[in-house]
Order: C-alpha cells, then sequence, then structure tokens
C-alpha cells in the first residue's frame, strides 16, 4: 500500500487542499518531529494536532490556527508569525528564536512560563502576560479580514459611502476584488474618471468608455485614434490616400512612429508594403519599455499591436513573461487601491485573504513581499490617470503578445538586411520560407544557381550553419535567395 504523504508535502500543496482533508478526516492528528523549511501557509487549520519537537525554519505563517495543539518541544526559528492563534496549545518547553510574532493570541496557552524568547520581534501579541484577550473587533467589510474597516474608513473618507456616477449611496465599503479581470477593474476606474482621456482609444481591445470628441490634428497619432473611435462606434473608417501613404513611409524608414503607423494601416484595412523595414525600430522600442527597473512599468500596446499586425515573432515573445508579471502587479495594486487599501494600511490582510491576490503576488515577485510592498508604494504614488493607464496598456500588450507566440514558427527570420536587398515593385518581397544548405537542392536548385551561383542538385560550400531566406515580388513574381550566415 503506498505511504501516505507526509504534513510536510501536504501543506507545500497548499492550504485550501489541506483544510479540505482535514474536514475529511484523511490526514493523521500526530505529526511529532514534523519539520518544516521555508514554509508559506496561510489560513491552514492545525488546531489539536500533536506537533510535539516540530520545527519551524523561516516559515512565513499567517492566520494558522494552532489552537488546542501540542507544541511542546517546538521550535521556531526565522521568519514571521502573523494572525495566528496559539489559544489552548501546550507550549512547555518551546522556542521562539530569531522570528517577528504579529498580532498572535496566546490566551490560555498552557506552558508559558517554559517557552524561551530570543531575539523576538512582538507587535500586539496577546496571551503571554496572562491578560484577557481583547474584546472581538468589529464584523468585517465585505467579507474580509475584520482588521482592516476603521483604517480603510480613514483612508478613504467621504468617498468610502459616496455614490459612483448615477449609482445610489451605499453604506458598504468597496470590495476587494483581486479576482476581477483587468478589463473590469479598468472599467470601473474610468468611471470614477468622468471623462475619458484620449489613450483609452489605444486600448480598442479592452472596448472603453469613449471621448466625446477628439481635438484636431495631423499626426499620425491623432488620425489613428480617429479611426478607432470611428470603428468603436460601429462605422467604417475611411482611408486617406496621403496618410497612407505617410503611414507606409513610416514603415519603410523604420521611423519613431513606425508603431502607430503600421495600426493606423491595420484600422483603415490597408495591407502594409513593409514589414521588415521597421522590425528594428518596433522591436527595440519594446525591448527599451521592458528593461526599465519598474514592476508596473506600461508598455505600449500600439507598439506589441504593431509587432502582431507585421508578423514580427522574432525576439518578441520572450518578453511576453515579464509583461504577465506587470500586469499581475498592476492588478493586484488596482484592487486593492479600489478597495480602500494603501502600503500603509493593512494590504498584508487584505493579500493574506484571497486565493486571487496570493496568485496575483506569486506571478508579479514570486514569495518577496519586500519587492511587492516596494512597488506597492510606487504605484500609490502615481496619479489616478497614470495608473489607470498602466493597467490598460499592459493588458491590452499582453494580449497582443500572447497572439504573437500563437504566431507559426518561421514567420520572420532573424535577418534584417538593407531594403534594397528584398524590394521590387517599390514594396517588401513576401517572405516565402527559410532554408538550411542543405535543403538548397531539393527545394530551390534553380533560383540557388540563378542567384547565387550553386550548380543544381548541389549543397552550398561552407554554408553549415547559413540560413537561406526565399523571397517573391507580389507583383512580377520575381524570387530572390538572400543569405545570412551567423556572424553576421
Amino acid at each position: 500500500m503506498a505511504k501516505a504523504p507526509s504534513i510536510e508535502k501536504l501543506l507545500q500543496s497548499g492550504s485550501a487542499e489541506w483544510n479540505r482533508m482535514r474536514k475529511s478526516g484523511q490526514v493523521a492528528t500526530d505529526h511529532t518531529g514534523a519539520t518544516f523549511t521555508q514554509l508559506f501557509s496561510a489560513n491552514t487549520d492545525l488546531s489539536g494536532l500533536g506537533l510535539i519537537g516540530s520545527e519551524w525554519d523561516r516559515c512565513d505563517l499567517s492566520k494558522v490556527n494552532f489552537r488546542d495543539a501540542d507544541l511542546s518541544n517546538a521550535y521556531f526559528h526565522g521568519g514571521r508569525l502573523q494572525d495566528c492563534d496559539f489559544r489552548g496549545a501546550n507550549l512547555e518547553g518551546a522556542t521562539f528564536e530569531k522570528l517577528k510574532l504579529l498580532r498572535c493570541d496566546f490566551t490560555g496557552a498552557k506552558g508559558l512560563d517554559d517557552v524561551e524568547m530570543d531575539d523576538v520581534d512582538m507587535d500586539r501579541v496577546v496571551g503571554l502576560d496572562g491578560e484577557e484577550a481583547p474584546p472581538p473587533p468589529p464584523p468585517p467589510a465585505q467579507g474580509i479580514t475584520a482588521f482592516t474597516r476603521e483604517q480603510r474608513e480613514k483612508a478613504l473618507g467621504v468617498q468610502a459611502s459616496a455614490p459612483l456616477q448615477g449609482e445610489a449611496p451605499s453604506d458598504e465599503l468597496p470590495p476587494f476584488r483581486p479576482q476581477d479581470p483587468p478589463g473590469s477593474l479598468f472599467f470601473r476606474g474610468l468611471k470614477r474618471l468622468g471623462v475619458p482621456p484620449l489613450w483609452v482609444l489605444d486600448v480598442p481591445g479592452l472596448r472603453p468608455l469613449l471621448p466625446q470628441r477628439l481635438p484636431p490634428g495631423s499626426s499620425l497619432e491623432t488620425l489613428y485614434r480617429e479611426a478607432v473611435k470611428t470603428r468603436l462606434e460601429n462605422k467604417k473608417p475611411a482611408a486617406d490616400p496621403a496618410v497612407v501613404d505617410r503611414a507606409q513611409k513610416a514603415l519603410r524608414m523604420g521611423a519613431k512612429d513606425a508603431p502607430v503607423a503600421a495600426m493606423y494601416l491595420r484600422e483603415v484595412g490597408v495591407l502594409p508594403l513593409f514589414r521588415f523595414s521597421a522590425a528594428q525600430t518596433l522591436k527595440a522600442a519594446l525591448r527599451e519599455e521592458v528593461e526599465v527597473d519598474d514592476l508596473t512599468g506600461s508598455i505600449d500596446p500600439r507598439t506589441t499591436g504593431a509587432l502582431l499586425e507585421l508578423r514580427l515573432t522574432h525576439e518578441v515573445v520572450e518578453h511576453l513573461q515579464e509583461a504577465r508579471r506587470r500586469l499581475a502587479a498592476t492588478q493586484l495594486y488596482t484592487s486593492l487601491l479600489e478597495a480602500g487599501f494603501t502600503p500603509e494600511n493593512n494590504w498584508d490582510e487584505a493579500l493574506d485573504s484571497s486565493d486571487a491576490s496570493l496568485e496575483l503576488a506569486q506571478l508579479a515577485t514570486g514569495e518577496d513581499r519586500n519587492a511587492l510592498l516596494e512597488g506597492f508604494q510606487v504605484f500609490a504614488a502615481l496619479p489616478d490617470e497614470a495608473r489607470l493607464r498602466r493597467l490598460a496598456y499592459l493588458a491590452e500588450s499582453v494580449s497582443n503578445l500572447e497572439l504573437v507566440s500563437r504566431l507559426p514558427e518561421g514567420m520572420e527570420p532573424s535577418w534584417l538586411t538593407g531594403p534594397e536587398t528584398r524590394e521590387c515593385h517599390d514594396r517588401e518581397m513576401t517572405y516565402v520560407q527559410s532554408l538550411k544548405a542543405e535543403d538548397i537542392p531539393s527545394k530551390v536548385a534553380a533560383l540557388a544557381k540563378e542567384e547565387l551561383g550553386v550548380p543544381e542538385g548541389e549543397v552550398p560550400e561552407e554554408s553549415d550553419g547559413d540560413l537561406f531566406v526565399h523571397l517573391r515580388c507580389d507583383v512580377c513574381g520575381k524570387e530572390k535567395l538572400i543569405v545570412q550566415s551567423p556572424e553576421e
């Protein structure tokens, strides 16, 4: 018969699974000598268990229930215990060393005279000196931690009960909803702003509330936003021939407004004549934003949208994970601020109260709570509109990069030679395929002889590692074969 998993393994799988198995009687009650190292656990029910001589090394425990457990001779070293319940537990001979105890309750615990406390930072700990337990806190707001109501009311001020536009007044505090998708958080934040700013037209995938009118202008950005607004109003944007020429030129020259140019052409339904010419500019712009050391740093969705529209996949998909990480942090921070939590106001309790928030935190910084707090402090200091813009831009960019990651491999080789080698009839030739040297005799023998002088049926000499890029003109049908060597 298979050996039952140890308590150490079970707790590593999460408190929800442990509590379910505990409730159904699938786990033992005696775990003498159990050893836990760097365990992160919240809302775990360990009440009444035999944990004699157990060791807890650098563990981060939040809202763990040790009530009536036998912790005699247990050893807690390093880490943090927050809101843990030791009421009625047997702590005879237990040791707490080099750790933080925050709001833990030892009321009625046994063996307290024999407990050894060495270099322990205690904050609002009750029951160690025999004092009676404090009165229970007020009922929790919206089912969240009970420690937050007064501080949230103070932080929110009169806005806590003020009605949103067109909504009935409410005495309830805003709920903490990290499980809501970024689009829902964005929509609610946009309603609180009142008048939609112009940049909302950069995130059409989120179906934003639209500005009433746009300021006049002839820049590609302004014309792109006008086209987006027209489409979102269920009208068909018209292509201006002069603007189309400007957009095609911006792509061909790899200009700074190449991202907006590609997006304008998409909105008006015009095929871009130049894919690869703008690649360096687009990828450099994306790389520059990704390399900024900011947990919620914005990524322009027009850049990622242009990379998607032009099918430029090489060296792009590798940035998807960073974009997801930033979106997770921004989504978490937005939902915390929406509910009235701030970096100085019980955000830790709110974080531990929800599986969805813990998942977002894990994706954003792993188990590094200090990095999570530092990111929250930076994000909370931004103006409301700037925070909302970051959320929207990251959500749209993640969507674009996920679509790029699903494109077939080989849509773009890793070559970026001069435009004169790949243009015909005032447009870029269409990419057909990428070939290795051994593929030449069977696939493009005649073209290799014409373009490179390779005898038909033979493999190009000294071409190990070279990439042969096959191009074709859509107008005249002319074909080219370009060689890219690894050292280029």
